[in-house]
């Protein structure tokens, strides 16, 4: 039997999706029972960005000061404009200059 064939790529795809499928509607179906008060509704409702910086902070850090230069212009842009886009392009050329001209 061969592991890497065609069939086994395809197998691997279909269930990677229907994984994906059944956490986005388990999540839809047990969101309802979840306290939206107190402190928890508070942490829910900070869940996206911590999970953000999550994200992004190793990349900021692992650039050195460059990235960490980027991450807060990109952060300070953020929370003047409001505008996620912007402050985004803002942080890449930030990263992007300083890797051209250092």
């Amino acid at each position: 039997m061969n592991l890497y064939s065609h069939e086994n790529a395809l197998l691997v795809i279909a269930l990677a999706a229907f994984a994906t499928y059944c956490m986005r509607v388990g999540g839809l179906l047990l969101a309802g029972y979840l306290p939206t008060g107190g402190r928890f509704g508070k942490a829910l409702k900070a869940l996206p960005g911590t999970i953000l910086i999550s994200l992004a902070a190793p990349g900021f850090f692992n650039e050195g000061w460059i990235g960490f230069a980027g991450g807060i212009v990109t952060v300070a842009i953020t929370f003047k404009t409001k505008n996620v886009f912007l402050a985004m392009l803002a942080g890449m050329l930030v990263v992007a200059l300083g890797r051209y001209f250092l």
